[in-house]
């Protein structure tokens, strides 16, 4: 884990009706208490936690915020306020069962306002299935103009290989509606046109919420001295920078997991353990290796569906948990010191196809640098990022040589940089 000698840290997870924080120096943890029972909101907590971190004999490193609890419960709560979400889906023919047409998920559907299916989209190797009917994606356009959505998911068959379609019809749509708010399948990977769906839809209707909550931190930040770096827990356990989360809101989806296991691990002094975290009255285990949360693409709890983006993986307990780590402090006390010791991260998850050992080393190589390039961009230091994770599997009832590629790759934090 990344050593965080004498600068005080600041960790922030923002759970309904209240925010908690804490400050880690080293080992030492101190939760941090709001001046005020009326100032437990996020700015109250931040600026209490800003407080006992500039004390310390370093100062004040990073405030890491973790939104995914807020972000949850806005998406389960019927009631709440997200904006309406268009989806265009691209694929050779519409459904012809109005069910295949709808997503099976009640909680992503109900956050669609409009549909429309454009043909086109290519297989998993981008080979085109069919043309892009422009005359169709024309008329959309006009219709989507007319109904005052401004936020619009694309997902197309095999964009993951080939996004030539999903772009086009992207730009068509910002073209004939400036100012759109468009989210692609194809700028998170994955499998499965149902997850994949599910990801941009979420992505829009979480939008307005993350500008809300980043401009709020933001705004205390400005206010403190110190000069605080803000940064963005993500679902992989990582963190990346707050014009990356504005851009790929989804993507903070999931992290509160992931933080409470990598906290519990570092708490304990553990790189590599198995932690049971409580969940509902039950224990849910989860695992940390090499200081990182084992994470793949699951489903959300209380989404109903999976998404593309990583998040832990949790399992029921086990019959025989005696070599599980079970935490003593409460599940936001390790969200927060989580946080505080969370890397720039990045990951991939690609389909390619191979004819030989030289070329599966060239598609592998190929994956890590463009994975080590986003998680420069997440605000890792130049000459400290790593692989964490790296695997090809074949794929069934595909043709021979079709890979999966998933490539991790973490960093440290480049302690240069100021606030963004």
């Amino acid at each position: 884990m990344p050593a965080q000698g004498a600068v005080a840290h600041i960790g922030v997870t923002l759970r309904p009706h209240r925010a908690y924080a804490a400050v880690v120096t080293g080992t030492t943890v101190d939760p941090v208490e709001p001046v005020a029972p009326a100032r437990a909101d996020l700015e109250g907590v931040i600026a209490a936690a800003a407080g006992v971190a500039l004390r310390a004999p370093g100062g004040a490193g990073a405030v890491t915020v973790d939104l995914a609890p807020l972000l949850n419960d806005t998406l389960v709560r019927p009631e709440a306020e997200v904006p309406p979400v268009a989806v265009v889906r691209i694929v050779p023919r519409a459904a012809t069962d109005p069910a295949l047409g709808r997503s099976p998920a009640e909680l992503v559907e109900r956050r669609i306002a409009r549909r429309w299916t454009v043909a086109g989209g290519h297989d998993l190797l981008g080979n085109e299935l069919c043309p892009l009917d422009r005359a169709g994606l024309a008329a959309l356009c006009e219709e989507l103009g007319e109904t005052g959505i401004r936020h619009v998911a694309v997902v197309a068959a095999g964009s993951q290989a080939r996004p030539a379609h999903e772009r086009e019809v992207a730009d068509a749509i910002l073209a004939a509606v400036p100012g759109a708010r468009i989210s692609v399948a194809s700028d998170y990977g994955g499998q499965g046109l149902v997850a994949r769906e599910a990801t941009v839809v979420l992505d829009c209707a979480l939008t307005a919420l993350t500008e809300r909550l980043l401009d709020r931190c933001e705004r205390t930040l400005a206010r403190l001295p110190g000069n605080l770096e803000l940064r963005v827990a993500r679902g992989d356990g990582g963190y990346s920078t707050p014009s990356r989360i504005r851009v790929t809101p989804v993507v903070a989806f999931g992290a509160t997991e992931a933080l409470e296991l990598c906290g519990a691990a570092h708490l304990a002094g553990l790189d590599d353990c198995r932690v049971l975290l409580p969940r509902g009255g039950k224990l849910l285990a989860g695992e940390v290796r090499h200081g990182l949360a084992v994470v793949r693409p699951d489903e959300p709890a209380g989404i109903g569906t999976e998404l593309v983006v990583p998040m832990a993986v949790l399992s029921p307990e086990p019959e025989d948990s005696s070599g599980h780590l079970r935490p003593a402090q409460p599940p936001h006390i390790l969200a927060c010191v989580g946080a505080t010791i969370s890397q720039p991260a990045a990951w991939l998850d690609e389909v390619a196809f191979i004819e030989s050992a030289d070329q599966l080393d060239h598609v592998r190589r190929d994956a890590e640098e463009r994975a080590t390039a986003m998680v420069m961009a997440n605000g890792a230091a130049p000459g400290t990022t790593h692989v964490a994770e790296i695997s090809t599997v074949a794929l069934p009832y595909s043709p021979s040589g079709t890979v999966r590629v998933r490539v991790r790759v973490a960093g440290l934090p480049d302690t240069s940089l100021g606030r963004r």
